[in-house]
């Protein structure tokens, strides 16, 4: 297994894990909630951008990566896991978040609660903007799926499949510029500004990717299309 497969499956399997070895934690053993959400709202706020960040790395098999391949590398990696976000935590969210508006003492919960707790009280109760916005977000994820199966398909080559990705990417930051603008701009009423950890980490740090990584599948979508109109490859 390479360096690269090994950092990237690393850091994303220890944000996988950390949201069941938290519940298991909290209610098993007996761990204090808020203090073990804030250590999980910190590997997942910290896991994902350094995965994100890896094509960058100086690692062996990277050292003689073009700048356009790094860029590549990055957009791909932030549109997967973007994907499996939201047809995960936010369709598991969008389906159930009645019932985990009530089971805050369940363990099965906790991975939605370690985010409410502090984070953005909204999730507990959601206002049609926010039910509209995760409904967004989980269709956008749907979509990108399918455009990224017929990207791979057609040897990374499809016009129309980046074309709907780099869509999808402009959904991604939309929906998140909408997100943290309509909180701050009411003072944010619904995080705990007491906090660092919850005002500055769950709140800032854990959705940044979304505002920050679209900018990267822009730049490489721009420049596969230009190369595959013009019948050249992508410049370095």
């Amino acid at each position: 297994m390479s360096a690269l497969l090994v950092c990237r499956v690393g850091l994303f399997g220890t944000v996988a894990l950390s949201f069941p070895v938290a519940a298991v934690l909290v209610f098993r053993f007996g761990f204090d909630r808020q203090g073990t959400a804030s250590v999980l709202s910190m590997i997942y706020g910290m896991g994902i951008p350094l995965a994100l960040s890896t094509a960058f790395w100086p690692l062996a098999e990277t050292r003689g990566w073009s700048r356009g391949r790094r860029v590549e590398s990055l957009a791909l990696l932030f549109l997967g896991m973007s994907y499996a976000t939201h047809l995960s935590w936010e369709l598991g969210w969008l389906l159930l978040h009645e019932q985990i508006a009530t089971s805050a003492q369940a363990a099965w919960a906790y991975p939605w609660w370690a985010y409410i707790d502090g984070g953005d009280a909204r999730y507990a109760h959601p206002t049609g903007t926010l039910l509209a916005l995760e409904t967004l977000s989980v269709t956008n994820g749907l979509v990108g799926v399918s455009a990224m199966v017929a990207f791979f398909r057609s040897g990374r080559q499809r016009p129309r499949a980046i074309a709907v990705m780099a869509a999808t990417a402009v959904v991604h930051l939309y929906s998140a510029s909408f997100y943290y603008l309509s909180e701050l701009l009411d003072g944010l009423p619904n995080v705990d500004t007491t906090s660092f950890v919850a005002t500055y980490v769950k709140f800032g740090l854990a959705n940044a990717p979304w505002v920050v990584a679209p900018w990267f599948v822009f730049r490489w979508a721009w420049v596969k299309l230009a190369a595959t109109e013009d019948g050249t490859s992508e410049p370095g």
